[in-house]
C-alpha cells in the first residue's frame, strides 16, 4: 500500500509540475538554479533534509529537466546533495538506539555518499560518465518506452539478488560452497567479457536498438488502430463483394502474415 500511495503521489506531483512550468516560470527556475556546483550540493542536501526524502527531490527535478527549465549538468549536483540529505533520517533514527550498530550503519550510509561525490563530481572527466549514462538511458527510453521498467527490474532486482546469492556462498564456511561460488564468479566474469565484446564489436548494440525500435513501432501502431475494426472489416468485405473483386488466396494471406 505504501508503494502504491508513493507512486500515485509522485505521478500527481510530476503532472502538476509539468503544467506549472510554462512561460516565465521556466526562465526564472533556469536562472535560479544556475549556481556553482558546491552551492547546488548544499541546496540539494538542505531541501532533502526538510522533506526527509531524496525521492521527492529527484522526482521534482526530473520533470523540470524534461521541460528544459534546468540543464542536466545543473541537476547532477542537486541530486548528489539529495543523496547526502537523505542520510540525515538514518542518523536521527540511530541517535535514539542504545547500541552503536545503528549509528555505524547510518555513518556508513553517509560516508558512502560523500566518497561517491568525491569520486564522481570534482574531476570533469569522471563527471561526464554519469551524465552521458543518463543521456544514453534517455535516448533508449525515447526509442522504447518500456525500457525503464526493464532497466529497474534488472539493475535493482536481478543483479543484486544474483550478487547476493554468490557472495552468500562464500559465507557458509564450506569448501564445496566456496568452490561453487568461485566457479559461478568465473562464469559471470566470462559472460560479462563476452557481452562487452558483443556490445562493442559484435553488433549487439545495434541489434538491441533495432529490437526496441520495432517493439515501440508495433505498440504505437496497435494504439493507433481504430476502435471499430470489426465495422471497418465488414465495410471492406461489403465493398469487395459490391465491386466484384476476387477474395485473396490463402497462400497470399500466409505470405502477408
Amino acid at each position: 500500500m505504501a508503494i502504491v500511495i508513493l507512486i500515485i503521489c509522485l505521478i500527481g506531483l510530476v503532472t502538476l509540475l509539468q503544467k506549472m512550468l510554462l512561460g516565465a516560470s521556466t526562465r526564472i527556475i533556469y536562472k535560479a538554479t544556475n549556481l556553482p556546483g558546491i552551492v547546488s550540493i548544499v541546496i540539494g542536501a538542505g531541501i532533502t533534509v526538510l522533506v526527509q526524502s531524496s525521492s521527492i527531490t529527484t522526482s521534482v527535478l526530473t520533470p523540470i529537466v524534461g521541460v528544459g527549465a534546468i540543464r542536466l549538468e545543473q541537476m547532477l549536483p542537486l541530486t548528489l546533495g539529495a543523496n547526502i540529505g537523505t542520510t540525515v533520517t538514518g542518523l536521527l533514527a540511530s541517535l535514539v538506539s542504545d547500541g552503536i550498530d545503528g549509528l555505524q550503519v547510518a555513518l556508513c550510509h553517509l560516508f558512502f555518499n560523500i566518497f561517491g561525490i568525491l569520486i564522481w563530481y570534482p574531476i570533469p572527466f569522471m563527471r561526464k560518465i554519469p551524465l552521458e549514462a543518463a543521456r544514453t538511458l534517455g535516448r533508449v527510453t525515447r526509442i522504447w518506452r518500456g525500457f525503464p521498467i526493464l532497466y529497474i527490474f534488472i539493475c535493482f532486482f536481478v543483479i543484486p539478488l544474483l550478487l547476493f546469492g554468490i557472495t552468500s556462498l562464500f559465507d557458509q564456511d564450506s569448501k564445496g560452497f566456496t568452490v561453487l561460488g568461485s566457479f559461478l564468479s568465473a562464469v559471470l566474469g566470462l559472460i560479462l567479457i563476452w557481452f562487452l565484446w558483443k556490445w562493442f564489436k559484435g553488433g549487439l548494440k545495434e541489434k538491441i536498438i533495432s529490437c526496441f525500435t520495432n517493439m515501440q513501432k508495433r505498440k504505437t501502431a496497435t494504439n493507433e488502430l481504430p476502435s471499430d475494426m470489426e465495422y471497418l472489416k465488414s465495410e471492406i468485405e461489403r465493398l469487395r463483394i459490391h465491386t466484384g473483386l476476387e477474395e485473396p488466396r490463402a497462400e497470399a494471406k500466409e505470405e502477408e502474415v
